[in-house]
Formats: structure tokens, C-alpha cells, sequence
């Protein structure tokens, strides 16, 4: 059951961690002064009702020493018009113990009696007060208090005066009211401030978060303003790591730059050199001079594309890249009359370099329009999130003739092409997908509405 419950506090946020911590121990204090406050009370309410019992008990002690004039019944009344009402639920009661256990009582036990309290043990002492819980005559609970008087040759007497303990238990739940109440009222007012105490202390890590944020939505670059010295390192070292990952961006775009350089000029000369000649062997060396020349392309944009893919803080406006690749595939189809069509809700970002969305949209659309008869259409809406990431997807179709399942297959690999008497090297759908990957994101083809071939590109938003 722990280890059940540990994953899924680990992934709770720090506020809500701290709420639920403080709430948790608020509870437990506040309970544990509640149970001790009533103990205490009882406690104290017992004491003062045993005050009040000690003052009749005494009275009683006094006319059971007064010298005996032949009606000590008589000085037995105790001002109490309680002790005279028939089962009242105070009584008092005086027994002889040593002899003839002549008992006298008040006149409303009603002709019963007041049981005797448990043996006190052999450290008791005669004339020691004992005080105690009993049950009455009418099986009613009684609080008692009871003394053992040695009058030498007129006797030993057992003193009891009893009343209901239901008086004690009133006043304490009265008390446990109230004190539940306000126990309540300072659980509110204690959760009150966790909250602020939350809100208020975490605020300079909600504003670190924010600024994060905006540094991966491309809105900022660095973290900026002032923290809190706790925080303020942290605020430096992330600023320290951006910088660090672009100089290693800048390093590695230079290095692909020029390895493009050093690997194109020989395969040009190669193919100048073949150029010149006739023959088989100047054939197969323009033909595999052109495959490598095409793989070197592939794999240069490849390492392009993962180093702009791992930058911080690219964010691209989707709505004017896609306007401004369809009005450029408008010009280069106007001998065809293709209708390019888009639509595309309002404010969608990509989250990524702006240079790669143009590629893999604008080779989605030039592929589209190879193949369509009269229109091709564009539409960009957000897509499911996963890992509690946006993300956004981009449809291309077109009403060509479309293509069976495993031909769609084969064409996301490179190098794949249906006709060759169609222009391009057949790389445009593989580095689609192979971009897509590197963000994240992916590539399907499916049939589309329009009678021809939809893409699906599937990639991380802001």
C-alpha cells in the first residue's frame, strides 16, 4: 500500500505537498489539544461537583457528631429541596458499620439504597474522603462522595452523598460543543493562511517557472529580474546552461556548414571530370557521384534539423509560414491552375525552428501539388497532447489519384519514388518524417476526403 502511494506523492506539486503537510499536522494539533483541553475540563467540572457534594457531606458529618438529643433525624436536612423529592437523583444516606448497620437516608431514595464504593485497600485511612462513580436505585448514574467517621463508643458511620451524574455530563458536552466549534473556526482560519503562506512563499519559484516558460516558448531568451537568494542561483545556472547549449548549436551548425563545403566541391569535381567523358565507367560514376551527392544532402539537413531541434526557446507563428508557402507553390503550379486552400485556427505556434516547419510543410505541399488535379488544401488545428504536452497537427491534402497502403508505407522511406517522371530525388517525405521524429513528432499518410492522399504531421506546439 506505501509503496503504492509513494509514486503518487512524489508527483504532487510542492504547494500542494506543503498544503496538504500543514493541514495534516494543523489536524493533528488541533485534535490532541482537543482531547487534552476536555480531559482537563472533565476533570475540573468533576472537582467542582465534588466541591458541592463535600459541602452537603460535611453538613451530614456535622449532625452525625452532634451530641445525640433523641431526633438527630431531624438535623439532617441539608437545605437541599432535592434530597426530598422521590427519586431526584440526589440522595444521601448514613449507615452505622460497626454494630447494627442502622441506616438512614434521605427522602428520596425512596426506600432504596446508596451501594457501598469499592474496598479502598489496606492503605486507606479511616475518615479518608473517597470520591467515585456508582450506579443508583433507578440505575441511574450517580457521582459519589462517601466518609468513614469513627465516633469511639457511639459507633463507626459510613457518610454517602450522591447525586446525578448527568449534570457532569451536560456541562462537558456543552463544553465539547463549543470547543468543536471553535476548533472548526481555527482549522478555516489556519487553512486560510497555509494557503497564503503557500501562495506567498512560493511566488518567487511561480515567477522562476513563468520565465522558464517563456524562454522554451520562445518569448525571452534569458531569465531575467530579480530572485530571492535561494533562487537566485538557480535563475544564474539556467541562464549558464542556455548559453551553454547555444554555443554548441552555433559550434555544431558551423561544423555541418563545413563538412558540407569539404564533401560537395571534391563530388563536384568528380562529376566535372566524368562529365567529359563517355563510356560506362563515366556513366556509373555520374550515377553513383549523384547518389552521394543526394545521401550528403540527406544527412547534412539530418544533422541541420537535430541541432536546431535540440535549441531552447525556438517558437514559430504557424498562420504566415503556411500563407507564405502556399503562395509560393501558387506561383510555381500557375501553368496548372491548382486552387491552394488553407485553414488554420488562430494562434497556433510551433514549437521549433522556423526554418524547419517551412521544410517539412512546403515538401508536404510540393508533393501535394505534384500529384493533385485541381486542388490542394491545408489545415492546422490542435491535436491530442501527450505527457501533458500541446501539440498541433498539419493536413495536406490533395484529390490526385491517391496511393494503396503499401505503397504509402514504402514512400515514407528514403529515396522512394512512384514515377520517375516526376521531379525530385524522393527524399522530400523521408526527411519530412525524419524531422517530425526529432521533434517529438511523427508522419502518416492516409487516404484523404478530397479523393487523393492526405499527410498527417503530427508535431509539439506552444
Amino acid at each position: 500500500m506505501n509503496a503504492l502511494r509513494w509514486p503518487s506523492l512524489q508527483r504532487q506539486s510542492i504547494a500542494t505537498r506543503l498544503f496538504v503537510t500543514s493541514a495534516a499536522c494543523s489536524l493533528v494539533i488541533l485534535v490532541v489539544a482537543g482531547v487534552i483541553l476536555s480531559t482537563i475540563y472533565r476533570r475540573n467540572t468533576e472537582r467542582s461537583f465534588d466541591e458541592r457534594l463535600h459541602v452537603y457531606l460535611k453538613s451530614l458529618v456535622a449532625s452525625v457528631a452532634a451530641p445525640d438529643d433523641g431526633d438527630r433525624t431531624e438535623s439532617f436536612s441539608l437545605g437541599e429541596p432535592r434530597f426530598d423529592l422521590p427519586l431526584s437523583g440526589w440522595y444521601w444516606q448514613v449507615t452505622r458499620v460497626d454494630k447494627s448497620f442502622d441506616t438512614r437516608s434521605s427522602t428520596s431514595l425512596f426506600g432504596g439504597k446508596l451501594p457501598a464504593m469499592p474496598d479502598p485497600g489496606p492503605k486507606a485511612r479511616p475518615g479518608d474522603l473517597r470520591e467515585g462513580y456508582a450506579t443508583g436505585p433507578d440505575e441511574r448514574l450517580l457521582r459519589m462522595v462517601e466518609r468513614t467517621i469513627d465516633l469511639g463508643e457511639d459507633g463507626r458511620y459510613l457518610i454517602q452523598v450522591a447525586a446525578d451524574a448527568n449534570e457532569i455530563e451536560q456541562t462537558i458536552s456543552s463544553f465539547r460543543l463549543a470547543l468543536t466549534f471553535t476548533f472548526f473556526l481555527l482549522g478555516l482560519a489556519l487553512a486560510a493562511t497555509a494557503v497564503f503562506q503557500v501562495r506567498f512563499g512560493l511566488q518567487p519559484l511561480s515567477r522562476l517557472q513563468q520565465a522558464v516558460g517563456a524562454i522554451r516558448r520562445g518569448q525571452a531568451e534569458r531569465i531575467d529580474g530579480n530572485y530571492s537568494d535561494d533562487l537566485a542561483p538557480l535563475a544564474s545556472e539556467v541562464n549558464l546552461l542556455i548559453d551553454s547549449n547555444r554555443e554548441i548549436l552555433d559550434r555544431a551548425r558551423t561544423q555541418v556548414g563545413n563538412l558540407a563545403h569539404a564533401l560537395k566541391t571534391p563530388l563536384s569535381v568528380i562529376v566535372n571530370e566524368a562529365s567529359g567523358d563517355e563510356g560506362p565507367l563515366a556513366d556509373k560514376v555520374r550515377e553513383q557521384a549523384a547518389v552521394m551527392r543526394d545521401q550528403v544532402n540527406w544527412y547534412l539537413e539530418r544533422a541541420r534539423a537535430a541541432a536546431r531541434a535540440g535549441s531552447v526557446g525556438a517558437s514559430t507563428e504557424v498562420g504566415p509560414v503556411v500563407d507564405g508557402i502556399l503562395r509560393t507553390a501558387a506561383k510555381i503550379h500557375r501553368d496548372r491552375d491548382l486552387a491552394f486552400d488553407r485553414e488554420i485556427e488562430a494562434d497556433l505556434r510551433f514549437r521549433g525552428e522556423r526554418q524547419d516547419f517551412e521544410e517539412m510543410v512546403g515538401n508536404l505541399v510540393d508533393n501535394a501539388g505534384k500529384w493533385a488535379d485541381a486542388r490542394v488544401l491545408v489545415l492546422v488545428k490542435p491535436a491530442a497532447p501527450r505527457d501533458d504536452r500541446p501539440f498541433l497537427a498539419v493536413w495536406v491534402e490533395d484529390d490526385g489519384p491517391g496511393l494503396p497502403q503499401e505503397a504509402r508505407e514504402r514512400m515514407l522511406r528514403r529515396g522512394a519514388r512512384l514515377d520517375e517522371s516526376k521531379p525530385g530525388s524522393g527524399l522530400g517525405l523521408s526527411i519530412v518524417a525524419d524531422l517530425a521524429d526529432l521533434y517529438g513528432g511523427h508522419l502518416a499518410l492516409e487516404p484523404s476526403s478530397l479523393g487523393g492522399l492526405r499527410a498527417v504531421l503530427v508535431l509539439p506546439a506552444n
